[in-house]
């Protein structure tokens, strides 16, 4: 009973259950406020389904395609397969069926759902299967990949294939990857160098790094700023962007003014927070 246990526990770590949850929340987010403007909850159940399949399917095949990297990885010796929990052909066989369900349930809804699951799939497994060994710029090439589930939702939701609000909450994601991975990377550098993973804080002065993060974290909040400023209640907007922006920005100088790698560590989990807290908001100011 113990093994099954384990076994399952495996299968449900290689979908890296916190990852999935925050691309799905982001589909889920923009899902809802669109479905406040033009009601279809068959619609928005069928998008829900198809990204938790889509995304748990290729966060499966990351893993195994990184499960040589991952057995030398501190931080990531313990996941399922470098641990053999699970099996590397169930993993790949796993992954690939949850990723086709996924896609396949697009189907139900448009094309332009399928393009975007399609694209943000073969970005992202292409970020770990080849960019992730070949260059220190591996992070910005392959961040669109993360915005694929939102520019599914807003297809799904309006049958339109782009406008200028999800391509905002698009760039959110794109500007944000920068600033959480190098973080993590910062933190996590003698692990990436010890795998022969050319992170750019691996192969550049992390400081100098550092000011790339503070470049992408001021992008970030400025692409929010004009997402809040859509809304029609600006000043709440502006007010509520002021309250988001100080932490984030703060821990961004006193990371670099007082260089460690605990802050970088800081900073990586505020990201997280800080992007689901920006998209609650724009539900928020979706609904009024």
């Amino acid at each position: 009973m113990g093994t099954t246990s384990n076994k399952l526990l495996g299968y449900i770590e290689l979908t890296k259950p916190r990852l999935l949850f925050l691309l799905f929340f982001t589909a889920l987010v923009e899902g809802i406020a669109l479905h406040l403007k033009q009601p279809s909850l068959s619609t928005l159940l069928i998008l829900l389904l198809s990204v938790l399949l889509t995304v748990a399917g290729t966060n499966t095949l990351t893993c195994y395609l990184d499960r040589d990297i991952d057995g030398v990885m501190k931080r990531t010796r313990q996941r399922p397969l470098p641990r053999g929990t699970v099996g590397e052909k169930e993993a790949l066989y796993f992954g690939t069926a949850l990723l086709l369900s996924g896609l396949g349930i697009t189907f139900l809804l448009n094309p332009y759902v399928t393009f975007w699951g399609v694209i943000g799939s073969a970005m992202v497994l292409g970020y770990n299967w080849k960019l992730k060994r070949a260059t220190p710029w591996n992070v910005l090439i392959a961040s669109p990949g993360g915005a694929a589930p939102v520019l599914g939702a807003y297809s799904a939701m309006t049958g339109e294939f782009l406008s200028l609000e999800p391509l905002l909450l698009a760039l959110l994601i794109i500007f944000w990857t920068p600033v959480h991975i190098w973080s993590l990377a910062i933190f996590y550098s003698n692990d990436y160098r010890r795998a022969g993973v050319p992170m750019l804080p691996v192969v550049d002065n992390s400081q100098r790094v550092h000011k790339l993060i503070i470049l992408f974290a001021v992008l970030y909040l400025f692409d929010a700023l004009l997402l809040f400023l859509m809304s029609e209640a600006a000043l709440v907007a502006l007010i509520i962007f002021g309250l988001l922006s100080y932490p984030l920005i703060r821990l961004c100088f006193r990371a670099y003014r007082n260089f460690s790698p605990a802050l970088q560590l800081s900073l990586f989990k505020l990201s997280n927070a800080h992007l689901a807290c920006v998209f609650l908001a724009y539900l928020l100011f979706s609904s009024l």
